[in-house]
């Protein structure tokens, strides 16, 4: 879901109408016993098991066996309660098997690249990647850590010939990011189509089954089909209550299709009680402003951008952040310097759209439409940077390809939210 904050304070009324011609998707009927199961005191099986191979590790402190298990635990917990420091701890000590290791570092360095992955350090899960190459065993686990890295990275040619490896090209590991690279090519249809056959292929693996179906929630949701994506968020749900990501799918839905502000704003609410993910903020955020309430909306950004700005986060956060600084904190300044780093660092067309777009919020719009034109456009379709695209070209005064921008965002309308659809309408109308 986009979380692009933009201050309309006029925009309530026309979303609102629409919505309330159309039959409701979520409804409280479907999940409500859901809820209440989900909040209930859970039973942490990774802090037991982190608990069991801590005191194994009393006795044999350098058994490279338990410290492996231990750092993979800590690496899990982190997708439990969303607490970074996990992750360093897990890195810590994968960095102490890889230094004691006798044997292969293979799955050690595999580990560390998909934690890199986590924190957005993608050139080093790069690095991670070829030195699990270079230790000749476990190979196509560490072409797959290589196609993730590279496809964050831009490097699509490297991602495709690595795709092309592939002999099974039938088999999960495969099809998932056959269809990362469909969803990078525009083809939206076919990335769903590999999706849905990627989940057929892991029905008796629990974690890969939540993963692949919330996956698939998000890309119904993309492609317009929001009934499919409510009930793929509902199936995972009814195998693990605490899935806070298809929690807050149910609340994406709510609000930008329903126009339920009240029940979007209570299931996040209710994942911020049980849950720690910073970008909850934002949602709440943008809840504010659809109601007009500028001073929520603020508090809750400033709150956002002071939590994620720590440095632990490192860039996890930067696309929200220069957005953030671009438009709402009104530090353009400071956008503007963020994106020339994140660009020099993670070359994709969506950095260079952002980057773009701070010239933009800067007063060089003549910049902005150089950078656009030269490294963005016909490059990606994401909504969000067709919006930006439509807009540069409107205050360079390029009528007709903003007008086609603009029409093309708008077929976007639920994946932007209404915020953004009234603020590309508001565009429109002065065309």
């Amino acid at each position: 879901m986009k979380n692009i904050i933009l201050t309309l304070l006029f925009l309530g009324v026309i979303s609102c109408q629409e919505h309330n011609n159309q039959t409701p998707v979520a409804s409280t009927q479907d999940y409500e016993a859901l809820m209440a199961k989900a909040a209930e005191p859970q039973q942490n099986l990774t802090q037991s098991d982190i608990e069991f191979w801590q005191n194994k590790l009393k006795n044999e402190p350098q058994n490279i066996t338990y410290l492996s298990k231990l750092a993979s635990l800590y690496s899990s917990q982190f997708r439990v309660d969303g607490n970074i420091d996990h992750i360093y701890k897990a890195d810590s000590i994968f960095e102490l098997v890889a230094e004691r290791n006798p044997f292969s570092n293979a799955a050690t360095f595999q580990a560390l690249g998909v934690n890199a992955i986590t924190k957005h350090e993608f050139q080093k899960a790069r690095e991670y990647a070829k030195s699990a190459l270079s230790e000749g065993d476990q190979q196509g686990a560490s072409y797959n850590l290589l196609f993730d890295a590279s496809m964050e990275v831009g490097d699509y040619a490297t991602a495709e010939g690595i795709l092309n490896r592939y002999e099974q090209k039938n088999s999960f590991q495969y099809l998932i990011r056959a269809s990362k690279m469909a969803d990078h090519k525009g083809d939206l249809d076919l990335a769903i189509h590999l999706m849905e056959k990627a989940h057929e292929r892991v029905k008796g693996n629990e974690n890969l089954y939540l993963w692949s179906k919330s996956n698939l929630g998000d890309m119904y949701g993309h492609a317009g089909r929001i009934t499919d994506s409510y009930n793929a968020y509902l199936d995972v749900l009814n195998k693990n209550v605490q899935h806070w990501h298809s929690w807050q799918g149910l609340a994406w839905i709510a609000y930008a299709k329903d126009g339920n502000v009240s029940e979007a704003r209570r299931i996040l609410k209710f994942v911020d009680q049980h849950h720690f993910d910073p970008q909850l903020k934002l949602s709440l955020a943008e809840l504010a402003d659809f109601e007009g309430n500028a001073e929520e909306a603020q508090n809750l950004k400033e709150e956002y951008h002071q939590i994620v700005s720590d440095q632990k986060y490192l860039a996890m956060y930067n696309k929200y952040l220069i957005l953030l600084e671009a438009e709402d904190l009104n530090y353009p300044e400071v956008a503007l310097a963020r994106a020339e780093r994140e660009k020099n660092y993670r070359p994709t067309p969506d950095m260079f759209d952002l980057l773009a777009w701070s010239h933009l919020k800067n007063g060089d719009k003549q910049k902005a439409l150089e950078i656009a034109q030269t490294q963005v456009e016909g490059k990606t379709s994401e909504p969000d940077v067709i919006f930006h695209l439509g807009m540069i070209y409107l205050e360079n005064g390029e009528s007709k390809k903003a007008k086609t921008y603009l029409n093309e965002a708008l077929e976007a309308s639920y994946e932007l939210g209404p915020i953004t659809t009234q603020a590309v309408q508001t565009a429109l109308s002065s065309l």
